[in-house]
């Protein structure tokens, strides 16, 4: 690494306020220093202050433009000496201003969601900017720990948290080995409908990996052909132990077709589908409780019409038997 660290940045820094937990200027030394002597093209999602967008200023010095997007109309104040320096103010999740932002440069290297931190707003910002992202450029979404948040559209095992999005993307890297007739984003139907968003074919097939830090997410992008496994690398003569191996040089693998495997065939993901089955058990408790109270009632009025005949009976009998008396 050459030149100054972010934390060493962050300790000088006296300009307007950034705002970053410790944990993510040691991550972006290691993340962003094969940026630093690029014309880098960056977008920062969410600036509060503005302040980031000094730092970066001083971090990449041959950067080409920074952008910075915030919803806060005030962030329109927000002025900075270098014309490759601009703010656009708007809600990142909507086309009209993705729109506005790509008018300005058509594609990034780096992209940083810092914005509301709400699961939805995390998913939609990315169906809408990855498609702006490079190849070899790097998406960053930080405080991602509020997916575990109630309150941020999140929990521990909620099916539509952002964590649970990106957790997904790890087996659309690996999509070559699933072996069924199936598209990439099968798999992510339920997040794109529960949040009207949509991330097509040909931008998954983009995505090289997806690293997992606390509290941030890291997708890296990459042309499709290198996403692939590619051919198997056999070198060296010798096999002592296990003879056979330089036999496969040139073969293609086997392919295990997984069509019968249920665990791959399933049409809904398990943790969608348990929250559906939950709401069906609860609604069907609600009907069988409804349906013990009709048949109590019926039992009842049934009970009381057959047993009438005997309690008519009875007191005809008493009636007699006081007539006998006298």
């Amino acid at each position: 690494m050459t030149g100054r660290t972010f934390h060493q940045l962050y300790a000088e820094h006296k300009g307007k306020v950034s705002d970053k937990w410790s944990l993510y200027l040691t991550e972006y030394d290691r993340l962003l220093d094969p940026y630093r002597e690029e014309p880098v093209n960056l977008l920062e999602i969410g600036i509060q202050n503005g302040g980031s967008l000094e730092i970066w200023s001083k971090y990449f010095k041959n950067y080409q433009t920074l952008i910075g997007c915030d919803i806060n109309p005030d962030c329109a104040n927000l002025c900075y000496e270098d014309p490759r320096i601009s703010v656009v103010v708007g809600d990142a999740g909507a086309p009209e201003t993705r729109d506005r932002i790509a008018g300005r440069v058509p594609l990034f290297d780096i992209i940083i969601d810092d914005g509301s931190h709400r699961s939805g707003d995390i998913i939609r910002v990315f169906s809408l900017y990855f498609p702006l992202l490079a190849a070899g450029g790097t998406f960053i979404v930080e405080d991602i720990h509020c997916s575990y948040w109630e309150g941020f559209q999140g929990g521990l095992f909620y099916p539509y948290s952002a964590i649970t999005f990106f957790k997904r993307l790890a087996d659309i890297i690996n999509y070559e080995h699933w072996n069924i007739s199936r598209a990439r984003n099968d798999i992510l139907q339920g997040i794109f409908t529960k949040y009207d968003c949509y991330v097509d074919e040909e931008t998954l097939s983009g995505v090289h990996s997806v690293e997992f830090i606390n509290s941030m997410c890291v997708i890296r992008k990459a042309k499709v052909d290198d996403n692939r496994l590619g051919s198997r690398m056999i070198v060296g003569d010798a096999e002592p132990v296990t003879p056979g191996v330089k036999a496969k040089i040139g073969k293609p693998d086997p392919v295990y077709d997984q069509s019968l495997n249920p665990w791959t065939v399933r049409s809904i993901p398990p943790d969608e589908m348990i929250q559906q089955t939950e709401q069906a058990l609860a609604h069907m408790q609600i009907e069988l409780t409804s349906t013990k109270k009709q048949i109590a009632q019926i039992t009842s009025s049934y009970s009381w019409k057959m047993t009438r005949p005997l309690r008519e009976a009875g007191r005809w009998f008493a009636k007699r038997i006081n007539d006998i008396k006298k």
